[in-house]
């Protein structure tokens, strides 16, 4: 399977989970805010704890209980834990063209992974619950390799579980921190910006693709 535009003998396709495969803001917030809450705190709207999510979920409790303290940190990820192993999906959604794509690159056998900066835990309890968990020969949290994105590591990892080479895959995400962890992989990428990442950030970054939604990869996957 070749890619449009470019020299390419694609063989595997990884995937961000937040922000690409899965509309999860308001889950996430939702979590957030229960450890702020827990804290004293008022809560924040989805949009602003949106801003937090990429580096994973340690990053984000920091800014969302706005301190760097261990002892609280680790109380707040408890919370948090808490409620969102029982919340995840309440509201979180595959975005639209997610199944048609994955539909479309199994057909042609392309091997699929996900690489993730959610803990290992929810990133397989989502996939399962919203049924695409058999879409997947590698799904990846930050604990399944020493360094998380943007590192190459993780992604470097994954494509050689599924015995595919850098030149031989695509990375698709929505953030600069996918770019970055593709790019230093020496892998092609492509970003949507209907998930957490600015149009103008991500274009700013010079990703390979910058698509409106997931459906548009369908016109370059040939």
């Amino acid at each position: 399977m070749k890619c449009k535009g470019v020299d390419i003998q694609l063989k595997a396709v990884l995937f961000d989970l937040d922000g690409t495969l899965i509309d999860s803001k308001r889950d996430i917030a939702q979590s957030a805010n229960a450890a702020r809450i827990h804290f004293g705190f008022t809560p924040l709207p989805d949009d602003t704890i949106g801003t937090f999510v990429g580096l994973g979920v340690m990053n984000l409790l920091e800014r969302s209980i706005e301190s760097k303290d261990p002892a609280r940190l680790k109380e707040a990820y408890e919370i948090f834990k808490k409620h969102y192993r029982t919340h995840c999906v309440d509201f979180t959604r595959p975005y639209p063209g997610t199944f048609e794509l994955l539909e479309n690159l199994k057909e042609r056998r392309v091997k699929m992974g996900v690489v993730s900066n959610k803990p290992q835990e929810f990133t397989d309890l989502i996939l399962k619950k919203l049924d695409l968990w058999d879409f997947f020969e590698v799904s990846f949290g930050p604990e399944a390799t020493v360094n998380k994105k943007p590192h190459p590591e993780p992604l470097l990892t994954a494509l050689e579980r599924m015995k595919a080479k850098p030149s031989e895959g695509v990375m698709i995400g929505d953030s600069v921190v996918d770019i970055e962890a593709a790019r230093a992989a020496k892998m092609l990428v492509g970003v949507v910006s209907h998930g957490y990442g600015e149009r103008e950030i991500l274009n700013a970054a010079d990703p390979d693709w910058l698509f409106n939604s997931l459906g548009e990869f369908l016109e370059i996957f040939t």
